[in-house]
């Protein structure tokens, strides 16, 4: 009789984790290194909601994989512990992209449910309104990846909800986002209406990353998992990434599956070089999945060669986009490092944009 094919995957006598969701990624640690500030002024700015008291709109800003999210989270937890008289949703912008979607997900706060067939956005407004009055709590709402939302929309949804009022409750708004770009382009009356309190997530520094992943690595896998060679590998690896955090823990993450996988308790410099070259290709794909159509066009006028940024603007010169518009764009890719820029030597000088990536991963 054929076996079944889970019969044949023989199970570990002992495994490399020790406590394996230290690295998923909605995992929030005890301590977090490197953002005691960010910790100490976030949790100043919330405080008054606690005593029934009105408080601003926070925005959160820093590059990809600096702990926005982790931190936000961590405190909105404390406080929740803290304090009954406060309720939060997280929303991702990327997963709910419209106005409808997220007006649609804020009124689940308050228990409402609506039908498949869907409801008049001017009725849900309505709804949330007269919850907001009859709530005992505080509402707080993160918008994560608020730069990924059209800009009409995210001035629209922003303008509505700091206007909303019933019985001296109002709304908390805590906006993440990579940069602070995106506020500067909403509509004046929705800037003016923010009341914005700003707090700033640098990249971490190698040893920062380097104490993060020591943590991960205490908690998460068994003693002697990883030699203190390959850490260092880590860190530079996150380093070279602008910093990013989650990318050191994601490529020990996989690592260390793969070693399970291979039936081992100690990974090997192999096994995660591999590794670190699937990340490599998942993360660049990942980069152009959230282009916007400006950012996919540019890339498409780029040679493999390079091209100059006036021939940039030349090429794209008939479009919607003004150059102002283009220039951001261009930045926003080099940001992300799907692009580099040079300056050309001599009198007469140029900047070349060279691509950092195969062009012919670009489908679109």
């Amino acid at each position: 009789m054929v076996k079944n094919i889970f019969e044949t995957i023989k199970n570990a006598e002992r495994s490399i984790f020790k406590k394996e969701e230290v690295f998923y990624p909605q995992y929030i640690p005890e301590n977090i290194p490197a953002r005691e500030s960010q910790i100490k002024e976030l949790t100043y700015l919330l405080k008054p909601l606690a005593s029934n008291k009105k408080t601003n709109n926070i925005l959160i800003y820093g590059p990809t994989g600096t702990g926005k999210t982790l931190i936000t989270n961590y405190v909105l937890n404390e406080l929740c512990e803290y304090t009954h008289n406060v309720k939060h949703i997280y929303i991702n912008t990327i997963q709910y992209n419209t106005k409808s979607g997220i007006i649609t997900q804020i009124a689940t706060l308050f228990g409402e449910i609506f039908p498949r067939r869907g409801i008049a956005i001017d009725e849900i407004y309505i709804r949330i309104k007269e919850d907001l009055g009859k709530s005992d709590f505080w509402p707080i709402i993160v918008l994560d990846e608020i730069d990924k939302l059209n800009k009409n929309d995210a001035s629209e949804i922003l303008y509505d909800l700091t206007r909303m009022e019933n019985k001296g409750k109002y709304f908390t708004l805590i906006l993440i986002t990579n940069t602070k770009e995106c506020i500067i382009n909403l509509d004046q009356r929705t800037q003016s209406s923010l009341f914005l309190r700003e707090i700033d997530f640098p990249k971490y520094t190698p040893q920062e990353l380097k104490e993060i992943l020591k943590e991960r690595i205490e908690y998460g896998l068994i003693p002697d998992a990883i030699s203190q060679d390959l850490i260092g590998y880590i860190t530079g690896y996150a380093a070279s990434n602008g910093g990013d955090a989650r990318i050191g823990i994601d490529l020990l993450y996989k690592a260390a599956k793969e070693t399970e996988k291979q039936g081992l308790l100690k990974i090997t410099k192999e096994t995660l070089l591999s590794s670190s070259k699937l990340i490599d290709s998942v993360k660049i794909s990942e980069k152009i999945n959230y282009l916007t159509d400006l950012e996919k066009q540019i890339l498409k006028t780029i040679d493999q060669n390079g091209t100059t940024v006036s021939e940039i603007y030349q090429k794209l010169k008939d479009t919607k986009y003004d150059t102002r518009t283009i220039r951001r764009q261009i930045t926003n890719l080099q940001n992300i490092k799907l692009i580099t820029i040079k300056e050309t030597p001599g009198n007469k000088k140029q900047r070349i944009i060279l691509l950092n990536v195969d062009k012919k991963l670009l489908k679109f």
